[in-house]
């Protein structure tokens, strides 16, 4: 109890000490490999579960968190995660394991890459649904943010270029030159609220004819861009 108790006193979450984190009602495991999956994101898990997708894809996955949580939910339908990060995936395929044995495939690779776009157009499900919760915010929230955050977990699914919106920016033009993201497609990206009208403005940039909104979180605060391909 002293060990646990000193590690906590300096600034280890209790995620890290505990090795899980409830999770949509489970409790995931968690280690310094990935992000400690956050309450916000639950609620991007809410709105990607009323859309009766056939396939789920969920891009830079982490803990597995989401897309393990979707499997779960949804078990007719077919889930993919990718990560970059190999020791990510190590973690992710454990919760796979623990929640939903063979219902998540895994994939190695940064945003929407190659393989993941072959796999999806071999799949052929008529509903997509891409849901992202990547790296968001800003380098210099380093600054202002706990130790318990910046020491402990991995830098690489905190932080992005462009004020946080790098990577968000890069998959939304992945998606608009893609042809997997077409009639009927459906788009969920987790961003940092002060990001918001600038965001929205990109994503109309590239989408015009789309359905686009900002969904706000469980605090009220403008956290998930949707967008949807409507039908023709």
């Amino acid at each position: 109890l002293d060990a646990l108790l000193k590690r906590r006193l300096n600034d280890e979450p209790l995620a890290y000490i505990l090795g899980t984190e409830p999770f949509y009602g489970r409790d995931f495991i968690v280690d310094k490999r990935v992000l400690i999956p956050r309450p916000e994101t639950e609620d991007l898990v809410d709105e990607a579960l009323k859309i009766p997708a056939q396939l789920y894809v969920d891009i830079g996955t982490g803990s597995g968190a989401m897309a393990v949580t979707l499997a779960a939910e949804s078990p007719r339908a077919t889930v993919f995660a990718s990560d970059v990060s190999a020791k990510a995936l190590a973690v992710a395929k454990k919760n796979a394991n623990k929640f939903a044995p063979k219902h998540v495939t895994f994939f190695r690779g940064a945003l929407l890459h190659s393989s993941l776009i072959r796999s999806i157009t071999k799949a052929s499900k008529a509903s997509i649904c891409i849901v992202a919760n990547l790296p968001y915010l800003p380098p210099t929230d380093k600054k202002i943010m706990p130790k318990s955050v910046t020491k402990y977990e991995p830098t690489n699914a905190l932080f992005a270029k462009e004020d946080g919106m790098e990577l968000n920016k890069k998959l939304l033009q992945q998606l608009w030159r893609s042809e997997i993201f077409n009639t009927g497609s459906t788009a969920l990206l987790e961003f940092d609220p002060p990001q918001s009208k600038k965001l929205l403005a990109f994503a109309k940039s590239l989408f015009p004819g789309a359905d686009l909104s900002i969904i706000r979180d469980r605090c009220g605060r403008e956290r998930i861009l949707k967008i949807t391909i409507p039908q023709t």
